[in-house]
């Protein structure tokens, strides 16, 4: 495992140590105290400050690598290791740009190795039921689609990387984006024409509004924030139905089934073989068997070269960047100027 961060620690680590299909031989991070530590609790043999480690014990110690490094990195690390013939589960974003994962999934064909993308949202089976009403026809032919994802950020990160724009790539775009555009673009096709907004200047946004229109003609809006508590809500509306599925921190997630205009609705959850996502962890672990089956088995895993999708689309928002109008960026509806952004140097001198 190469990057040691947060998601390691909580998520990838622990589900890895429950799993009889892999042996977990090697962390790297730059931090080797505190992966020592790590190494410690999930016992670990091997620590080290440097991913080509990795590639020094291909074929031997190491096989396969989950890549969770900060963002800038995840597509030249990956490449390195998939032409090395390791094979690779790589954390979301796939890489910063779609020729990124150009490179990835060349790199993956010419060595014959797995790339994972750890787009693990369509691991759950609220998700794989929205997929199945939509392909089966039930909404009817589809007219719109929203989304409202937003809390205050208080994942734990262990380094500044998420906030840092040449390392991170974006903000909650970048971070939620992949998540929720490759869910859209798996239920709903490709995309035609876009307009985007945030509130970036020259940072991280941690709000950001697409309005997006389908190459089906199917249109909608996808609002995204960091320190703001929306609805957590999809909503897909069709010709003879409407399905809402929660994205939030919930599990497992809720279901709204309205038919037509009727006031009754039908509420529930997915379940599988009478298994219920009850736990945040559960959709790491099928993903983590579907690598290693895809492995095993020399098949395309279940989200392979389609994690390129969501960062052509984001990569695209970027480009047409608009910042959103908020009322106290430009003064008040009458008109007034719009108060310096940065403090004078009075104001400085007069803080306590």
């Amino acid at each position: 495992m190469i990057g040691c961060g947060a998601i390691v620690e909580r998520i990838h680590l622990p589900v890895a140590t429950r799993s009889d299909e892999v042996e977990v031989t090697l962390l790297v991070d730059k931090d080797l105290e505190r992966t020592r530590k790590i190494a410690d609790e999930f016992g670990v043999p091997t620590v080290s400050d440097d991913y080509r480690d990795a590639i020094v014990r291909a074929g031997t110690e190491v096989e396969a690598a989950l890549v969770a490094v900060p963002n800038f990195l995840h597509g030249p690390v990956s490449t390195e290791l998939l032409q090395a013939g390791i094979h690779v589960l790589v954390e979301k974003p796939m890489a910063l740009t779609a020729a990124g994962c150009d490179e990835m999934i060349e790199a993956a064909k010419l060595s014959g190795t797995t790339l994972t993308v750890g787009l693990n949202a369509r691991f759950i089976w609220a998700y794989r039921f929205v997929k199945q009403a939509l392909d089966s026809g039930l909404l009817g032919e589809m007219q719109s689609f929203e989304l409202r994802r937003g809390g205050v950020f208080s994942w734990p990160v262990v380094s500044s990387a998420t906030f840092d724009r040449d390392r991170a790539g974006g903000g909650v775009l970048m971070d939620i984006g992949p998540h929720m555009l490759d869910l859209l673009l798996w239920w709903l096709g490709d995309y035609e024409r876009i307009t985007y907004r945030d509130d970036a200047m020259g940072g991280v946004e941690a709000n950001c509004e697409l309005e997006l229109t389908l190459k089906s003609g199917v249109s909608g809006v996808v609002e995204l924030s960091r320190d703001r508590v929306l609805r957590n809500m999809w909503v897909l509306r069709g010709a003879r139905a409407t399905l809402e599925v929660g994205c939030g921190a919930a599990s497992p997630m809720p279901i709204h089934l309205t038919i037509g205009d009727e006031e009754v609705l039908l509420e529930g959850i997915a379940t599988h073989n009478h298994e219920v996502d009850q736990i945040y962890q559960a959709p790491y672990e099928r993903q983590l068997a579907d690598f290693c089956e895809a492995i095993r088995d020399r098949r395309e895993p279940f989200v392979g070269a389609a994690g390129k999708d969501s960062i052509a689309l984001i990569e695209a928002c970027y480009a047409v960047r608009q910042p959103i109008d908020y009322e106290w960026k430009f003064g008040a509806a009458s008109g007034e100027d719009a108060p310096a952004l940065s403090p004078t140097p009075q104001q400085l001198e007069a803080l306590p």
